[in-house]
């Protein structure tokens, strides 16, 4: 039977991973610094339950039961016992390092410190641990009950055994884990995604084209589902710029310097959907 997971951060990735682990039937510890960052989360998994159950993916009982099983709270000693926790909370460095390193002194030895982490290098998020042959790579994608692939990436001194159990878990979720061999900035999804983002802000501030028709032609003609200013949006502007600085920074190639229009979007609060607008208006999205 499915044991109890824990999701430490209740942002969009955060609380779509707690949708997607209590759906599998895990009982699940999620949480969060504010009693308003855990009742936002809450409203965004039960909306999320709620669509699926009016499309027939699910029943409303099974909603109600997968909305159940998810515990609320801004007290991480709840997590105590969990065989997993799955960091979610900021792209940043440091932060990371002092999430992980508190879940290591809560958890039992065996279990498992995942992190959420779309860019950093596993291999240093695990140093801030007394375990890092559990410590591995989950980067789920946006919206994490809607996409299918889970990025597993070990670090350097991440066990065969942990990637095995990590495997499962993910599985477990009805997610397809593809695990990644190399710890390196950016792992494969974002060094794909980024210069397509990094290229199109580019041509944005050229002049070359409109936001729209670069989306226009990203999804009408390339065949991609999102454009990327769409994408970027849906992503969070801060966030893409948080991954794009730190691959910047580890790599130190000026190809991946950051668009001054990408931070000035940032620096005036305008992060996508989120926050009610980035490279377009989101009013209705809130």
């Amino acid at each position: 039977m499915p044991g109890v997971v824990g999701v430490l951060g209740t942002g969009t990735m955060g609380a779509g991973i707690a949708q997607v682990a209590a759906q599998a039937g895990y009982r699940v510890v999620a949480c969060d610094v504010s009693e308003e960052a855990l009742e936002r989360a809450r409203r965004y998994v039960q909306s999320g339950l709620e669509s699926f159950a009016r499309k027939g993916v699910i029943s409303g009982e099974q909603a109600g039961a997968a909305l159940g099983r998810i515990r609320w709270t801004t007290r991480l000693e709840e997590m105590e016992g969990a065989e997993a926790a799955i960091e979610a909370i900021v792209e940043r460095v440091e932060p990371k390092k002092e999430a992980l390193a508190a879940l290591d002194g809560l958890l039992p030895e065996s279990s498992l410190l995942l992190t959420n982490t779309s860019s950093i290098s596993i291999t240093e998020l695990a140093s801030a641990t007394g375990r890092p042959d559990k410590v591995c790579g989950t980067h789920f994608f946006t919206p994490p009950p809607l996409r299918e692939a889970v990025e597993v990436v070990r670090g350097e001194d991440t066990s065969g055994e942990t990637v095995r159990r990590v495997r499962e878990l993910i599985s477990s979720f009805g997610k397809l884990p593809v695990v990644v061999g190399k710890d390196v900035p950016g792992f494969v999804a974002n060094r794909l995604l980024m210069p397509m983002l990094l290229e199109a802000v580019r041509l944005l501030e050229e002049g070359v084209a409109g936001k729209e028709e670069i989306d226009r032609l990203a999804t009408r003609g390339l065949g991609f589902p999102l454009g990327p200013f769409q994408l970027a949006d849906l992503i969070g502007l801060d966030v893409a710029l948080d991954v794009i600085s730190y691959v910047h920074r580890e790599l130190g190639e000026p190809y991946y310097a950051p668009p001054r229009l990408l931070k000035n979007r940032v620096r005036s609060g305008r992060l996508g959907r989120k926050s009610g607008e980035g490279f377009y208006p989101h009013g209705g999205d809130r």
